[in-house]
């Protein structure tokens, strides 16, 4: 058995491209992987504010914690474990003005701290997480590589690579949904030229 985290990091969901398309990967998972569905706009994330930034600034220099910063860093710590549980991640995430989604970024503070998921070492950081990973990106124009040179508006692809590889998830593969604010050519769908890519990618879960 393993397990695969999905992040999904739209409000629109079952409406949201980024979620149709994760949709079609979790229907095409083997049996024998168990979907944890993490919503980062159910309203359960927690606020990193003064009380968790003083814990984790404690934590540091081992000095003990008062109640309301335990409680604070315990349900940072509680999201840490559950994000180093997984074995494959899948996170499907929509462009908003070139980048993440806020709640998605508020995600990313509140589970990257040295200690938790990386160390730093002489020759670079060192991830403690592990896994592999499926990012699916929605975008409403093509910010695909032009000339074989990054398109200078994608904030997404550049920041998620490096955070990931901080933490120790690796390989990433990316997959992308492009000029959703448009009509898809033809009588298909936006998702008709990933489905294939999607789907063996899920099943490659089984045969690796």
């Amino acid at each position: 058995m393993s397990t695969l985290l999905y992040i999904e990091c739209s409000p629109r969901r079952t409406d949201s491209f980024s979620s149709q398309a994760a949709a079609i990967y979790l229907n095409a998972l083997p049996e024998h992987v168990t979907v944890e569905h993490l919503d980062l706009f159910d309203g359960k994330l927690p606020e990193f504010d003064a009380e968790a930034a003083a814990a984790k600034y404690k934590v540091m220099r081992g000095q003990a914690l008062n109640p309301g910063e335990e409680s604070a860093w315990s349900a940072v710590v509680g999201l840490v474990e559950q994000f180093k549980a997984a074995d494959h991640y899948l996170i499907a995430a929509p462009m908003w003005n070139f980048g993440i989604p806020y709640k998605l970024k508020q995600y990313i503070d509140l589970i990257t701290h040295p200690g938790l998921t990386f160390n730093p070492r002489p020759g670079g950081m060192e991830g403690l997480a592990g896994g592999d990973a499926v990012v699916i990106y929605s975008r409403g124009g093509n910010y695909g590589p032009k000339d074989g040179r990054p398109d200078p508006y994608d904030h997404q692809s550049p920041y998620l690579k490096a955070w990931l590889g901080l933490v120790g998830v690796s390989p990433v593969t990316e997959v992308a949904v492009q000029g959703t604010m448009r009509p898809p050519v033809g009588a298909g769908s936006h998702l008709d030229h990933v489905r294939d890519h999607l789907e063996e990618l899920a099943q490659r879960i089984g045969r690796d």
